[in-house]
Formats: C-alpha cells, structure tokens, sequence
C-alpha cells in the first residue's frame, strides 16, 4: 500500500489515500454526538443565540475572535443543535486538514510519504478530541496547515496560490490569538527568504504589484483583529496555567498520544506514551533530512515547518513565564501537531527498511489505540446530559445551584429554558450569586443576598458540580442553603447529599 507506485486516482486520491481519509472522516465522526457538551461548548451554545451584531460585540469580552462562532451560527440554520451538530463543524475542519494535507506532500514527496502522514493525522488523538468539540480549535489548525502550504507554494512560483495564503492569514487572526501569532511568524519568514534570495541575486517569482495588493489586503484583514487584541490585553481566560518545565513535555505528550486525561495509554511496564514521542520525534528528524538533501528550497521549507513547531510555542511559554500572564497550554498548538506529522511521516516513507517501518508505526501506533479505546468507550467530558435530563422539573420550591459558577453553561444548553440559577465559587464558597441568562452579552453574576424572595421560597435545592467538593465546602455556604433540602447529581443519579 505504501510503496512509491502508480495508483488509479479519483479527485487526485489513490485507493489507498482514500481509504486513510475514510478512515479519518470515520474516526471523527464516531461517537460524535455521545459526550456531553461541557463549559465551553455550552458557551459556544449560548453564543450562537445571538444576531451577528451581538456576536461580534462578544468577543470583547470572550477574548476569542468571533469567525468560528459565525461558522457555527451559519451551520446551525441547516444542522440541528445537538452534541452531534454542533461538532459538525469542527469535524469538517479537521478532515480538511487531512485533505490538504495528504494532497501537498502526495505532489512533493510521493505516494508512500502521503501515505504515512496521513495515517499520522488521520489517527491523531490530539486532533480527534478537538474534532470533536464545539470550540475553534480545529478551525484554527486547518487554517494553521493551509497557511503554510500556501506560502510554500507561492514562494516556488506560483503566485495564484498568494491569494490563498492572505485568506488563510486573515482567518487565523480572525479565530484565536494564537492565529494572529503565526501570522505574525509567516511574514517574518517571508521577510527573511525575499531578503536572502534578493541578496543571491535572485529575485521572488511574483510581481510587485501582487506583492502590493496582497500586502494592503492583508493588514486591512488584521489590522481590526490587532486593535482587538491589544483593547482587551488585560482580560483573562479559563482553563489556563503558567507553564513548568514539565508542561513541554506534556504538550510533546500530546501531539504524539492525545489528551493525557483522554487518551491514557493503557498500564504497561514502560511508558509507552513516552516511548510513542520519541519515535515520532525520531522520524520527524528523518524526515527533516530527506528535506535538507533535497536541495535549498526544500531546506526552507524544513526551516519553516521547524519554525512553526517550536517558536510558537517557545514564544507563548516564554511570553507566559516572564509576564506571569496565564496562557493554554495545548489545544492553540493544534496546527503545530501536524506539522510535525508531517516532518514525521516522511520521514517514516524515507526508512529503507520495511521491517523498521514497521516497528516504527507500531510503537507509534500502540499508545495512540490503546488510548483511543478508553476515548471511544469510556471517557466523559461531562454528565451534565444525564444530569440535567433526569433533573425534575424546576418549581418555585426546586430550584438549581451549579458550582463553579460557569457550569451554567452547560445548564443552559440542556435545559432550554431562562430560568435563573444560583451559584457559588469554590474558591469562595460563602458567596452565593444569581446568574442569568445571557442576551447579547456574556452572562452577569451578582451577590444574591439571602432575603430575596425567590430564594427565600425555595425548599429544594439540586446541586451540579463536583460531589466531593460539594460536600467539603456545603459548610461553608450561607446559612439560608443550607436549611434546605440538597440534591446533589453523583453515580449517574440524583440523591440527597446527606444519604
């Protein structure tokens, strides 16, 4: 299947390439909608409810740019809005990586190199679980992969391609911070390759005038998003951390085996998720020589997917530590993972060897299974689907406390209703808030105080959150909760916390 020979093609796909994109488009499609939607997939719910103004007004305070949420706004009005739908997006993003990808090494390095990356890709835990989430991570990659592929061709000569490159670029600063970051790096490569060949005498094979246009149409397509970048530089972002030493390595982690909390290796006596990077990392190195050897364009090109592997992350890390400003550690770096894919599976076409092949995917291939098994099986984002579609029916005497606060995301979503809810921070478990439903904002919380009426009426209170923590910091929560009676969701059911 592997081997550099001629194969009949449909749409430019041999029978072997088509069946690793089926492969991929199965994967991701499996299971799709089984996981409950969690916090941000509810947020990105409850974004979608609002008119396009309002949308765009959200990313104010959202910190995200608003492209995906207008691509899943667009695709709710044909899809419906299940966990299924929408993740249907996301999926379609992912399997155009996979496209675009097989199809750009296919014409560079060969049938077999096309190959193997796209098995890389197409069975990529990393990418899987982002396909399958209602979030702009998958967007962001696809755009991430199409941004370089079309640099690579416009800078070898094909100047229509340069077209494809400032769409490419405008949509990456469109949907997340970390796009409008690998912009910023493509123009400064772009930069250095046009001086360097300008200093060899060898001027770039498109016309000024191109150059121009594209250079207006570019900043006139960013300059919006680095205004709102810099207007909400202070605003902070959930799901974050500082980064550590051993942060590199669990992002390394991930692009080789998936999610650590998704995708756990099966217990075996070595560390196999470990052993699984190095050899991913091995091949990349192999495939980065087969690039050096072939020529000098060829070693630009190596020099840009290296660059776009390592410096966005070394940046962000670098940025991070130095500032103390918390950051995401993983999923931005998305479109990073296939580059590396990329780098790795031609290098793994290059080994002469079929029986090194081999152990080579197979030690690769091992983690990434064993922990897609326990993925497609039984990992949970989330039970707020049980949870809330076993939740008796909210009267003035039931009421629901969610704990943190922004679990009301996933009320929302499976409740269909504008009721109020009440909260309470785990960190500060004493205040008690009333959150409402968002319209054409972010959602408000206030300090409820006990008095209010509506609280005052209330006899039972359900309870989502953590069980545990609920019941270390119940202590800790006004006196006027806890003189009522409290549910708490825990074993797949409600029961009352003190049972």
């Amino acid at each position: 299947m592997m081997e550099n020979r001629p194969e009949k093609r449909i749409l430019g796909f041999s029978g072997s390439m088509l069946a690793i994109l089926l492969l991929g488009t199965a994967l991701r499609f499996l299971n799709l909608g089984r996981q409950s939607v969690w916090i941000d997939e509810g947020f990105s719910w409850l974004a979608v409810q609002m008119n396009f103004g309002d949308l765009t007004r959200l990313s104010w305070t959202d910190v995200h740019p608003p492209l995906y949420y207008y691509l899943l706004k667009i695709s709710l009005w044909v899809l419906p809005d299940t966990e299924f739908g929408l993740r249907v997006v996301s999926v379609l993003c992912s399997i155009g990586t996979l496209v675009v990808l097989m199809r750009f090494v296919d014409r560079r390095w060969g049938h077999r190199a096309a190959c193997y990356v796209g098995l890389l890709a197409a069975v990529s835990p990393f990418d899987i679980y982002y396909a399958q989430e209602a979030r702009m991570y998958a967007l962001l990659a696809f755009l991430f992969v199409l941004a370089f592929i079309e640099l690579v061709e416009t800078l070898e000569g094909k100047p229509a391609h340069l077209i494809g490159w400032v769409a490419a670029n405008i949509g990456l600063a469109w949907t997340h911070a970390y796009g409008l970051l690998a912009v910023l790096l493509q123009l400064g490569f772009f930069a250095c390759y046009w001086a360097a060949q300008r200093l060899r005498g060898r001027p770039l094979a498109l016309k000024p005038a191109a150059l121009m246009a594209a250079a207006v149409g570019l900043f006139l397509g960013v300059a919006p998003i680095v205004i709102f970048f810099w207007m909400i530089r202070a605003n902070g972002s959930g799901s974050v951390s500082l980064p550590r030493l051993d942060t590199l390595t669990y992002l390394v982690r991930c692009w080789a085996g998936g999610q650590m909390i998704a995708f756990p290796a099966f217990k075996i006596p070595w560390r196999l998720r470990d052993a699984s990077a190095a050899v991913m990392i091995g091949c990349a190195v192999l495939g980065g020589r087969q690039l050096w050897k072939r020529g000098e364009f060829y070693r630009w090109i190596l020099v840009f997917a290296v660059a776009l592997i390592v410096l966005p992350v070394a940046l962000i890390f670098a940025y991070s530590t130095v500032t103390k400003h918390a950051l995401w550690i993983d999923r931005g770096f998305l479109g990073s993972a296939h580059i590396l894919y990329l780098l790795a599976g031609v290098g793994l076409s290059a080994l002469g060897s079929r029986a090194l092949r081999g152990i080579a995917a197979v030690m690769i291939g091992v983690s990434i299974v064993s922990g897609e098994i326990y993925y497609y099986t039984r990992f949970e984002k989330s039970l707020a689907a049980s949870a809330f579609r076993t939740l008796p029916h909210l009267t003035a005497q039931r009421a629901l406390l969610v704990t943190p606060p922004w679990l009301d995301c996933e009320a929302y979503y499976y409740l269909r209703v504008r009721v109020s809810l009440w909260g309470v921070q785990s960190k500060a478990p004493w205040q008690l808030l009333r959150i409402s439903r968002p319209v054409a904002r972010t959602r408000q919380e206030s300090v409820a105080p006990c008095d209010e009426p509506d609280l005052q009426a209330v006899s039972e209170l359900y309870t989502f959150g953590d069980a545990s923590e609920i019941r270390t910091n119940r202590i800790h929560w006004p006196s006027c909760l806890l003189t009522k009676k409290i549910w708490v969701f825990e074993q797949s059911h409600w029961h009352p916390l003190d049972e």
